[in-house]
């Protein structure tokens, strides 16, 4: 009985855990209605970024936390990951050395804004995809 137990125990763990990993548009649609709008984004990207990068956990991101996400492997902590201060001087707009909630939602509106192929003020699977709306000018 004992065994059984645990082994149900053990599937509903693995179960929750990938269940609560949702990636992709899936993720982002907050309401379920088969698109993201631009808060749906910065809410969902937002969190996203900020769970994986702020490790120090003040709600704000260093430029170390940040470039730490550039980097390909952890032995490399000692140099900056490719194209990080391009990026971040694009995010750091008022240049304190941090990214705040409202800098992040800004450069997240510019992304969306990029990768809105149709104009629609909404993101659809495809144009979530990877890669999606690089080539748009001017923005």
């Amino acid at each position: 009985m004992f065994k059984y137990a645990l082994i149900a125990g053990a599937t509903l763990l693995i179960a929750g855990s990938a269940l609560a990993q949702t990636k992709g548009a899936a993720a982002l649609d907050a309401n379920n209605d088969g698109k993201v709008t631009l808060s749906e984004f910065q809410a969902g990207r937002g969190a996203q970024m900020m769970a994986r990068l702020d490790t120090d956990k003040d709600g704000k991101l260093s430029k170390a936390e940040f470039e730490a996400m550039r980097k390909p492997k952890a032995e490399d902590a000692a140099t900056p990951g490719k194209g990080a201060g391009k990026m971040w001087s694009k995010i750091d707009v008022d240049n304190d050395g941090f990214v705040s909630k409202t800098e992040l939602d800004g450069f997240l509106a510019t992304r969306f804004k990029r990768m809105d192929a149709d104009n629609d003020g909404a993101l659809t699977t495809a144009e979530l995809k990877p890669g999606a709306g690089r080539a748009k000018v001017g923005i």
